[in-house]
């Protein structure tokens, strides 16, 4: 078995070696964009050290590209910027200003700020910020999605994960075990940490599988006829790729984003929608333990059950794995409210469970179950309080309003591409509002999050530049 950093050297090379040969035959400013593509293949714990900060192939394929790419369009880089990049510079900067205020060195937690923010959002805003970009970069998005898909179904079916037969065993940053569930298969975490992790991951590719479904365009010009045919197979094979990971959370934002896109394109519909929305709240409310009871349909969640008592003077509560999620709720929002304006920072806010938080439960049994903030919303509130997490939650709104945007131009400005694309990555950035609601705010799929929407704000600056050329 191959240590940690030759897997990583092996898959940089790949990743850097299909960036190079793309950016040589469709021109170089697409190599950034397919050496991306080409690093979703790589582990993410495929992994080397520098200055104590852990480095992916992910990341090492960004700051490698992206210094490239500013050598020969370094004009491009401050120009026809907008809302999205403004917001996403202002959370850079707070995130900056807390951990300094909090006793760190300025120029370590500037370069950390710039690791987890701005380099995936800048990734994804160069990669897309050229004509034809889209329409030669998403077939080779949805076809390294289908393919991990297809590797992640395969451990489903027989438990083996092949990313780590083949390079290295992941590490113990995140507890997983790929456990048979519901009785049909293995829990796929494919080159993430986590099956949700991998789910996550694929969610933000399925708009470029949903561009390939349009009809009349030559995605693959040598298929000829079977051209019709790959986007819509590549999309069904994506979805199952989501499905393989065998959690609850990605299927329902699939379901919610498709709802969305209907309501979207057909607004009498919207008033269906709406409706189905209201009654499910209604019998949400109206019987909250028995929706509990439904979200537990995993025996092995139910045999973990537990009675806790998460705060002396108040009643016990029984806590699960589906659970966790509502008592993480109760235990963590009055400390977030009680952190203000600025948080707890970085270090006070790390850790499984953050120990240097005030107000956690005293019983250490009863802190080390609620270890896992499953909630990126309470994660980055913490951490850069009330300021901070406005913040965040408004690069997904911010995201989710300019895609709705362009997909009321997309048949003017980025013929002959119709709106497709643009609708299901708008549905799909809502529905994610609601998914990390119920995750930790991990690297592993952060990243590609964010890529998403500096992919985004380039195909808008496009908008701005209507007399551009290559």
């Amino acid at each position: 078995m191959l240590s940690p950093e030759i897997s990583f050297w092996i898959m940089l090379s790949v990743s850097l070696g299909f960036a190079g040969w793309f950016g040589w035959k469709h021109g170089k400013h697409s190599a950034l964009g397919a050496g991306m593509a080409a690093s979703l293949l790589a582990g993410t714990w495929f992994e080397i050290v520098v200055l104590d900060t852990r480095i992916n192939v992910t990341m090492a394929t960004a700051i490698i590209l992206l210094f490239v790419y500013c050598t020969h369009s370094w004009r491009e880089i401050f120009r026809f910027l907008g809302p999205l990049d403004y917001l996403i510079g202002a959370i850079t900067i707070w995130h900056v200003i807390v951990d300094t205020y909090y006793g760190e060195q300025p120029l370590a937690v500037a370069a950390q700020a710039y690791g987890q923010w701005m380099l995936p959002y800048a990734a994804g805003r160069y990669a897309f910020l050229h004509r034809e970009s889209l329409p030669k970069l998403a077939p080779v998005f949805a076809i390294v999605g289908a393919l991990v898909s297809v590797l992640c179904l395969t451990e489903a079916w027989t438990g083996v994960n092949l990313w780590e037969t083949i390079f290295v065993s992941r590490d113990d940053l995140v507890n997983f075990n790929g456990q048979l569930r519901y009785g049909i298969a293995y829990r796929a975490c494919g080159p993430t940490r986590h099956a949700i992790f991998l789910s996550n991951v694929l969610l933000t590719l399925v708009p470029f599988a949903v561009l390939l479904t349009q009809r009349g365009i030559d995605w693959f010009p040598k298929l000829g006829k079977w051209n019709q045919w790959l986007g819509p197979v590549l999309l069904v094979v994506l979805l199952l790729g989501v499905a393989s990971s065998i959690s609850r959370g990605p299927v329902v934002t699939l379901v919610l984003a498709a709802c969305l896109a209907f309501a979207w394109l057909y607004r009498p519909a919207a008033w269906t929608v709406f409706a189905l929305l209201v009654i499910s709240m209604a019998w949400i409310a109206s019987d909250w333990e028995g929706f509990v009871r439904l979200l537990e349909t995993d025996s092995n969640d139910r045999k973990r059950a537990a009675v806790l008592v998460v705060d002396e003077q108040e009643e016990s509560v029984v806590y699960t794995g589906t659970r966790n999620r509502l008592v993480n709720l109760q235990v963590y929002v009055p400390i977030l409210i009680q952190g203000g304006p600025l948080g707890y920072g970085t270090i006070d806010s790390t850790g499984f469970p953050p120990e240097n938080l005030p107000g956690l439960p005293t019983d250490p049994q009863v802190r080390k179950r609620l270890g896992i903030v499953d909630n990126a919303f309470l994660n980055n509130g913490l951490r850069f309080g009330w300021v901070g997490l406005a913040l965040f939650t408004g690069l997904f709104f911010m995201a989710s309003s300019t895609a709705f945007q362009l997909s009321r131009r997309a048949s003017t400005y980025f013929f002959p591409l119709d709106q497709r694309y643009f609708l299901a990555a708008a549905t799909l950035t809502i529905a994610f509002l609601f998914e990390i609601a119920t995750v930790f705010w991990s690297y592993d799929y952060a990243f590609w999050v964010l890529f998403g929407f500096g992919l985004i704000a380039g195909l808008s600056s496009q908008l701005k530049r209507p007399d551009f050329v290559e």
